[in-house]
Parts: C-alpha cells; structure tokens; sequence
C-alpha cells in the first residue's frame, strides 16, 4: 500500500419543561423533565463544525474542516409527541490540508467538487428528507432519500455506485441523524443525575460503530431570562472490526483511547438544543502482512449552534 494510498483513505475515513411550585427552590434543587419541545411550524437553523485531525506515519499530520448548516422544520406532531421533521443542507463548506494536497469547497461557489467523498456530501446541499423522532430524542425513521440516491448514482463511477445503497441504507440514515438529537431521560431528574444512551452507527470501512455515553446534568441557570440545562457526557465508541479492509493487503485493528467527552446546553423553555461539543478521540493500528504495524492517531471534533430559531404557528 502507498503512501498516497494511506493518505486517502484517512480522507476517506473523515467523514440534544415545565418548573412547579408557587415558592420555587433553588435551581440547583429543582426537578426537571428533559423533553424536546417539537413545535409544528417551527423552524430551526444549526450549524455544526466538524475539524478531524489525523496524523499518518511517514506522511505527516492533516486536518479536515466541515461546516454545515442545516435548517430543520417541524412538519406535524403527533398526540403522542412524536414529530416528523423536514431538514435541509443549506450550505457545506470543506477544507482538507495535508501532505496528498490541499482541498477546499464550498456550496455556495456552485461549483461541483473533483474529490468523490466530497462530491458524495456535496449532493446533499439543497436537497431535503424528512425523519420522525420522539419526545426523548429517538429518530425512528427516515424517508425521502431514495430520490438524493437515484440522483447520485448518474454522477459516479460505475465501479463507485454499488457502495451508495450501503451508504444510504435505512440503518445508516437513521442512526447518522440520531447523533444530531440527544437521547434524554423519560423520567425527571436533578442535578448530578445520570443517564445512559447507546446508538450504532453503521461504517462501510470499520464495521458498525457502537456509542456508549453517559450524561450528566450538571447544573440549571437561567440565562437572559430562559432556563437552560448544562449537561456532560463521557463515553467510548466500540467498533465491530469487519476482519480487514475489503481489497487492501492488511488487516486493520482499531484500538480505542476510551477519549469520549462532550457537553450541551439544552434550554427547557422551548426543548431545545442551543449549542454542544464533542470530543472523540482514537487510535488506528494498520497492520501488514509483514508483521509491521503503524498507529495512526484521530481526534474529532464536532461543534453544534443555534443560529436562528423561528417559532411555529
């Protein structure tokens, strides 16, 4: 395997209330329900930032930024709290700096990337699908991408098109947009309460990809006159390794630095999520047939905003 080879597959790989009583309790003492406050007709437009950082032995460090901006709409909600959601790709912007050569996009431009990975994101700007996702947080389903696909499959090679139905899966597509909704308790809690979250996300190169996190809510305050929720969370990612990357010459063991932080600031007035951070950190052991092993150390971190709320009705 080249160099070269190494370098594009690291590019490859880159890619979440009601307060009672007349003589209120302080904050701190206060027990509160953590519900997603799905209003029909609003509208929500976050950002989010993904920097990946990755250094690959005899090649040097490269980092890779994304940032999208995704606007989200509540279609309907049903008796039962569950809501369908529309979203939609605003704007990608990407940029990749590295020793194989610099890469920049940008969606705006309205030119069409050269790179297939960022192309593969790339047709998702503009277009829209729906998902429903429940009180807590759970996304239960996905619909409208099988046109995003069909549209797909004429800008790839013929070689590169089978890998979409693997990509756009149902599984996938589900479990990629439950990380953008934390998963939250269904009974009250205080602060310093715990509370457990497991999701899999499916890899077409590591196999699926297991997230076990705690929460924490550390702490309530009211800011600029809402009640907000400070939350923590610490996990692991568990990968389910496939036995080796299909047509490559080695296999691959991912070892895990049980590096996962994070911290969100969820408001409890409207149920929302105004900004949060996550930290992953991993180390990657390539090993060949010749008995040499090389580690390849990633830290990923991923960044979300509230830019712009506009209320339903």
């Amino acid at each position: 395997m080249t160099i070269r080879n190494l370098s594009s597959l690291g590019f490859g790989m880159a890619f979440i209330l009601v307060l009672c009583g007349v003589f209120s309790a302080p904050l701190y003492a206060q027990e509160v329900m953590l519900k997603w406050g799905f209003q029909e007709g609003s509208q929500t437009v976050t950002e989010i930032n993904t920097r990946l950082e990755m250094s690959v032995p005899g090649v040097g460090p490269q980092v890779m930024d994304q940032t999208l901006t995704i606007r989200q709409t509540v279609e309907n909600v049903g008796s039962n709290g569950e809501a369908t959601l529309v979203a939609k790709t605003e704007r990608l912007v990407m940029e990749g700096v590295g020793p194989a050569g610099d890469q920049f996009y940008d969606s705006d431009t309205g030119d069409m990337p050269a790179d297939p990975m960022i192309l593969v994101a790339a047709a998702m700007v503009g277009k829209s699908y729906s998902m429903v996702v429940g009180p807590e947080g759970t996304v239960t389903s996905v619909h409208g991408i099988e046109e995003l696909i069909e549209s797909l499959r004429t800008s790839f090679p013929p070689e590169v098109a089978p890998m979409l139905d693997e990509m756009f899966s149902a599984e996938v597509l589900i479990e990629n947009a439950q990380t953008g909704f934390q998963m939250l308790p269904v009974d009250p809690i205080r602060t310093g309460d715990s509370w457990n979250t497991s999701f899999t996300v499916p890899n077409p190169v590591l196999g699926e990809m297991t997230n076990n996190i705690t929460f924490v809510l550390e702490q309530i305050e009211e800011r600029d006159g809402k009640t907000v929720a400070l939350l923590s969370s610490t996990g692991e990612m568990v990968f389910d390794d496939p036995g080796g990357l299909a047509g490559l010459p080695m296999e691959v063991e991912v070892d895990m630095d049980a590096d996962y932080t994070g911290s969100a600031t969820f408001e409890l007035d409207r149920g929302l999520t105004l900004s949060s951070t996550a930290t992953n950190k991993l180390v990657m052991t390539m090993s060949g047939p010749d008995g040499e092993s090389m580690a390849m150390p990633m830290t990923t971190v991923v960044t979300t905003e509230l830019i712009e709320y506009l209320p339903g009705g």
